[in-house]
Parts: structure tokens; sequence; C-alpha cells
């Protein structure tokens, strides 16, 4: 019965080794008074007192008066997985509360965090999981450079537009100037997909996509991507405002 096994059964009722050898050894001598179960688990009375406060409150143990003394009685072995079926019942229900209450939470979360909270990505997989979640946005601006995505994440080159396209989306872009983006602009610029292309020369060390509450970043090494996501409400508008200023200048060329 005292099996490493064992133990991390009654370890889900938030005890130490030392109440859990306690309850075994009541389990073995049965219902007993106090000194009897402390001297059998070679405790002293005072710690068997408290001992005996916590394992009342996991439900494990009950206690009767028997001759005006005071015993101490284990549940039934059999009866221990309903305890369990008990606490399943709580996490339930405390689940159904928090997902009631999930959209208030949210809303204090986003008016009052301060400091913004950064995913990052590395990898080719993992840029791909961010520019998925770039996707499920409505509406985005963006600096990038098409000839890197072209050679490094192919299939996003054409993903991201048709993705725009078919979810009526919009977005507005700027594209480093290159054969790419001419290419870009041809097949995908429409009134809901603004497409501009920057002066020769002016070009980023990495890709920007804005929406209302995020950036996501996505820089290129030689033989590495990485990318990075920003979830910051007043970071974005900031954001947003530079590429407005670029925006005005460019988008008439």
């Amino acid at each position: 019965m005292t099996t490493n096994l064992l133990y991390s059964v009654f370890a889900q009722f938030n005890l130490n080794e030392k109440e859990i050898s306690a309850f075994l050894e009541l389990v073995k001598i049965g219902p007993s008074p106090v000194s009897r179960w402390a001297s059998h688990a070679k405790t002293n009375r005072t710690s068997m007192y408290v001992m005996l406060e916590r394992l009342l409150k996991t439900g494990l143990v009950s206690t009767f008066v028997h001759g005006n003394v005071q015993h101490v009685q284990p549940i039934a072995v059999s009866k221990i997985s309903t305890l369990f079926d008990g606490k399943q019942r709580e996490i339930y229900n405390t689940k159904s509360i928090l997902n009631t209450q999930l959209p208030e939470l949210l809303s204090l979360e986003k008016t009052n965090t301060i400091t913004p909270k950064v995913q990052f990505y590395e990898g080719d997989l993992r840029v791909k999981a961010m520019y998925d979640e770039v996707l499920k946005e409505r509406s985005f601006c963006a600096f990038f450079n098409p000839q890197r995505v072209k050679a490094m994440m192919a299939n996003y080159y054409h993903k991201i537009p048709l993705t725009i396209k078919d979810n009526n989306g919009t977005a507005r872009e700027l594209l480093v100037h290159c054969k790419e983006a001419k290419e870009y602009k041809k097949l995908y610029e429409s009134t809901r997909h603004k497409i501009a292309i920057l002066p020769i020369g002016i070009t980023f060390s990495s890709d920007t996509i804005i929406t209302k509450d995020k950036i996501f970043l996505v820089g290129y090494g030689k033989d590495a991507i990485v990318g990075t996501e920003i979830w910051n409400k007043e970071l974005a508008q900031t954001q947003t405002t530079l590429f407005e200023l670029l925006w005005t200048k460019y988008s008439k060329n």
C-alpha cells in the first residue's frame, strides 16, 4: 500500500507524504482514538491534530465520539473514487463559471495591461503558425518584402491575399521595390486590398504586419526565419500612425 503510485493518488488531495502515510495507517488499523492513531503513525498528538484538520477537509476521514472519546474513521476504500467524482464536478462547475465571466476578464486584461504580451516564433513551422494568426484578422496594414516571402514562405505569398479576398477582409500593403512586388500588385490589388510599391532604395530589415491590437514582425536570416507577435493596442496604434504617414506619401506614386 505504500507504493509511489498509491502516494501519487492521494497527493491529488494536496496532502504531503506524512499526511498520506498517516491516512494509510488509519486505513490499516480502522476507526481509532487520535492517541492510538498517533502512536501507530509514529507522530506526536499535536501534529496528528493538525493532520486531522487537513484530512477532514479532503473528506478522506470523519470523526465521531464513542465512550466520551473522539475517534477518527477513514472513508471506505471503495468510496474514495466518489471524492474524485466530486472534485471533477467542482472543476466542471468552476470552468462553467469562468467561461461565463471570460468576456469580463478579457476586458479587464486589455484595459489594465501596460506591459505588452510578446510571443516568439522560431523556424518555418512556427512562423507559419504566426501567419495563420494573421489570417484570422479582418483588417491589417503591412510593410513587407515580397521577394523574401516568396523565396522563404512561398505558400503565404499567395495564401494571405487569397484569404483576404475569401473573407472579405481589408488590407493595405507597402512593398519593397522588386520584380515580385510588381507581380504581387498585378495579381492581388483590389478596392479591398490596396497595394503600393515603395521607391527603389527603401527597404526594411523585417516585415511588419499591424492590426488593431497587435504587431507581427518577421525577420529573415540566411538560414533561418523568426517571428514576433506583440499584443499591445497602444504600440499598434503608434505603428499604424507611422504606416499612415508613409502610405499618404507613397500610395499615390
